[in-house]
């Protein structure tokens, strides 16, 4: 049997010489959060990434919860998210493996300049966020199972607050959305800060609450389980987590900022 590679559209398209048959494994597919969509991130990496490796990434966003599932289903190669304790769940269980520790920024409250509600006198996130409780101003809440709505029900959790009622409204969105529908309804919302600071100049919405550890966003890469899922593109998951975490893609997530503040921070 004659086999030739002939003319690939990208250079790392692989040929299995199995019969007449052409298997190419350039395509990697990814899933990641609204947060690294709507701060523009995953695409100034993925544009980085494909210059200097013979893959082609095709990237879907959605919440975090979601983009596992999607990972668990072998949807997906690769996945990008910041939801600790569900990437913990699908390691644990095996539908997930090579999970690395990428990059952090941290959680803010906004809302409106005028603060109604005081809470930005508090000291404390817990404090905050019964503030927000007590005062009943409009607070919108993703509600999407994203890593940012996870943090936001842990906090109310904490604060010893179920919220309810017509001050509690859910988007259903992800972040750009949410904080687009906060600013137009005068509310207050949790987010994260890349998201806020590619949006804020656009909004009327003022920064109300910062730090603590309570508010670290921790984003990490996991790939699927070829045991389970043998067709997915394993070659290109290996691929682009290796490159995710050298020293060239961290100092691509350093320079990525919007009028001198950084995004997001490398981990080491």
């Amino acid at each position: 049997m004659n086999c030739s590679r002939g003319k690939a559209i990208t250079a790392g398209i692989i040929f299995l010489c199995v019969g007449p048959v052409l298997a190419e494994t350039s395509a990697l597919r990814m899933v990641t959060t609204t947060t690294t969509e709507n701060s523009g991130l995953i695409h100034y990496l993925i544009d980085a990434f494909e210059s200097h490796h013979d893959f082609e990434v095709s990237v879907i966003a959605t919440g975090s919860g979601r983009a596992l599932r999607h990972l668990a289903n072998g949807d997906v190669d690769i996945a990008l998210t910041h939801a600790p304790s569900l990437e913990s769940e699908l390691l644990a269980s095996g539908q997930a493996i090579n999970h690395q520790a990428v990059m952090y920024n941290d959680f803010i409250v906004v809302g409106p300049a005028r603060d109604p509600a005081r809470a930005g006198i508090n000291n404390g996130i817990v404090g905050v966020f019964r503030a927000l409780a007590a005062s009943e101003h409009l607070f919108i809440s993703r509600a999407d199972e994203s890593g940012t709505h996870l943090r936001e029900s842990a906090l109310w959790a904490m604060a010893g607050q179920k919220p309810q009622g017509r001050w509690y409204r859910q988007s259903g969105q992800g972040m750009g959305k949410t904080l687009q529908i906060a600013d137009e309804l005068d509310a207050y919302v949790l987010v994260d800060r890349g998201t806020w600071l590619a949006y804020s100049k656009k909004l009327r919405l003022r920064l109300i609450y910062q730090g603590g550890d309570h508010l670290f966003n921790r984003y990490s890469v996991l790939s699927a389980n070829p045991a389970l899922h043998p067709d997915t593109n394993q070659l290109g998951a290996r691929s682009f987590t290796t490159w995710l975490t050298s020293s060239p893609a961290k100092q691509l997530m350093r320079n990525f900022a919007i009028d001198g503040h950084q995004l997001f921070t490398p981990l080491l």
